[in-house]
């Protein structure tokens, strides 16, 4: 009768276990590549917003096409394994575009879907649900901008005015130059033509202007905001006129500016990046937007973080100088 018993607990056991185990990731399963322009009614509806002609958007999406085809090169993309990347790319016209001045041209995506493969139980199966997924952007220079104060208080048209101008004060939080014309930054890598600058210098003297102009309207809206004007008054009065006409850096006591050099200097972002003279359909900007995994050692990838790590692979493997080529 025990022995009956003990048999019937470990058949139920391993049978319970069999029916709990998490699926199981197959890195090594041959994947298939596949890639498609996609002309549905909202790129159909984004291409009427920006106005653009048939030619241009034929234009756009050659060039969308010839851009996907260099990175299917890729050794992540042109041999997929443990994963199938479905890629789809079309223009899209971002909610809020005609906003920012700063825009110009056409916006396009490429969306690499990373469908990984596992195994559950026996029965293999391709994630299609929300998979790991990655998008590169032509000339999306908004999603760049990362401001060090962000304001946000009073309304009126004078406010927001001075606000936009704080808010253009930013933290590049660049890390280094892959090559020319190619910046590696904590948020992105950015393709442009050598030369071209995204942030421009901003001296301490200019960073509390903008600062003091910004509180002197909102206290006069809104009192409570006398007591930032009053601290950051106080701070500019301490500051000589070498230290003002140097460098602006991140930190500092109450402002958050410092004559003091580290490595978050405080940058203007360039409102006139984009050469006007170049018709809409120019490619002047790659972006990939990248995330905490990019900075990630190999070995730190859990087994089933299968297309996640493909990501990490194929930002790593990129060959530089072929998509710089795609920069008109």
């Amino acid at each position: 009768m025990k022995t009956l018993i003990s048999t019937l607990l470990i058949s139920i056991f391993f049978y319970a276990t069999a029916y709990t185990q998490e699926p199981v990731s197959i890195p090594e399963k041959q994947g298939t590549w596949s890639y498609s322009y996609l002309d549905d009614e909202n790129t159909k509806l984004w291409c009427m917003q920006y106005g653009m002609t048939p030619q241009e958007i034929g234009t756009i999406r050659n060039k969308l096409d010839q851009m996907v085809e260099v990175l299917h090169q890729n050794p992540v993309m042109a041999d997929p394994k443990g994963m199938d990347p479905a890629v789809e790319s079309r223009p899209i016209y971002p909610h809020g575009f005609e906003k920012h001045p700063e825009n110009y041209g056409y916006i396009g995506e490429m969306n690499f879907r990373l469908c990984p493969w596992f195994n559950d139980g026996g029965k293999i199966y391709r994630q299609t649900i929300e998979p790991p997924r990655m998008t590169v952007f032509i000339n999306n220079i908004v999603i760049l901008r990362h401001s060090a104060f962000n304001v946000a208080g009073p309304e009126g048209e004078d406010i927001s005015k001075a606000a936009g101008k704080v808010n253009d004060m930013c933290r590049p939080m660049k890390i280094k130059e892959l090559a020319p014309g190619v910046i590696l930054y904590d948020y992105a890598i950015v393709f442009t033509r050598p030369g071209k600058q995204l942030y421009l210098p901003c001296t301490v003297g200019e960073a509390y202007k903008r600062l003091i102009s910004y509180y002197e309207l909102a206290s006069k809206k809104e009192p409570a905001f006398g007591v930032m004007l009053t601290g950051i008054k106080q701070e500019y009065s301490t500051l000589t006129p070498a230290q003002l006409n140097s460098q602006a850096f991140f930190g500092g006591m109450f402002s958050g500016i410092t004559p003091e050099k580290n490595d978050e200097p405080i940058l203007l972002f360039n409102n006139d990046f984009f050469d006007r003279t170049m018709p809409k359909t120019a490619v002047q900007m790659i972006v990939f937007p990248i995330d905490a995994d990019y900075f990630r050692k190999e070995t730190d990838f859990m087994p089933n973080s299968v297309g996640y790590f493909r990501i990490y692979q194929f930002l790593h493997s990129l060959e530089v100088a072929s998509v710089a080529k795609m920069i008109d």
